[in-house]
């Protein structure tokens, strides 16, 4: 349903957590700003954080006083997540899991972060539907991914990486837009749509040190502040920050 190669997905991700630890390609401040949302999003205490990583956005979602649930595909990556939450001193259930068949219960999650997750699925339609299963009617989901809205952005990911597949990024990692996202989710039962784009900062230290990757550091940095000079609001920024909630049901 998904159109995802999933035991690609996870070979990628155990080999690089095994490879690097901790993966944290941007700087803390997007990850405290989308745990900022899911706050100001609900009243509830409960937040599932899906494609968990390195644990950074739990943190972040802790920090605003949720109770956190992490899910990732990745074993490394869960291993990985519960070591650095447990330096924190606080609880963390970590679990591995697919995110099309969540092992919780029917409207149970007041919040759920999908952060630099969505655009690694060709359909979103299996994500979609098990989020309104796990999802409280009014519960909040936000979402982080690369902005295809932005044309340096969607050339990158949605032309020269189908063309020329790049090894840093997965098979099915793509550019994702803000209709695709409304128009996938409000079939599941969501609305309440609200959509910005963000512009996100490399951390230099998770690039590696050859010519190629120092080129792309400078360059993305270079075509961000032309973005920001010359687009619109939407196009601006590498990341689209999607915030919808679910609806109540139609039959209560």
């Amino acid at each position: 349903m998904s159109g995802q190669d999933k035991a690609t997905e996870q070979q990628f991700y155990d080999e690089l957590f095994r490879k690097r630890g901790r993966f944290d390609q941007f700087q803390r401040e997007i990850y405290e700003q989308v745990a900022q949302q899911a706050r100001h999003g609900t009243s509830g205490k409960l937040a599932l954080d899906i494609g968990c990583g390195s644990g950074t956005q739990s943190i972040c979602l802790m920090e605003q006083g949720f109770a956190v649930v992490s899910v990732d595909l990745s074993f490394e990556a869960t291993k990985i997540a519960r070591a650095n939450v447990a330096q924190t001193g606080s609880p963390l259930m970590v679990l591995n899991a697919d995110v099309e068949h969540l092992p919780f219960s029917n409207s149970s999650i007041d919040a759920c972060v999908c952060s630099l997750f969505l655009h690694h699925f060709t359909k979103l339609d299996g994500v979609a539907a098990e989020l309104q299963r796990v999802v409280r009617p009014g519960g909040v989901v936000i979402a982080n991914d690369a902005n295809a809205h932005n044309p340096f952005v969607y050339l990158f990911f949605n032309v020269v990486h189908k063309i020329h597949p790049l090894p840093w990024l997965t098979p099915n990692q793509r550019a994702i837009g803000s209709g695709e996202i409304k128009e996938v989710f409000r079939r599941y039962g969501f609305g309440d749509f609200h959509f910005t784009s963000v512009t996100t900062d490399l951390r230099r230290d998770w690039l590696e040190k050859s010519f190629v990757f120092t080129l792309n550091f400078y360059a993305r940095a270079f075509l961000m502040k032309m973005s920001n000079l010359v687009l619109p609001p939407i196009a601006r920024g590498n990341g689209l920050i999607s915030i919808f909630r679910r609806l109540p049901d139609p039959t209560t």
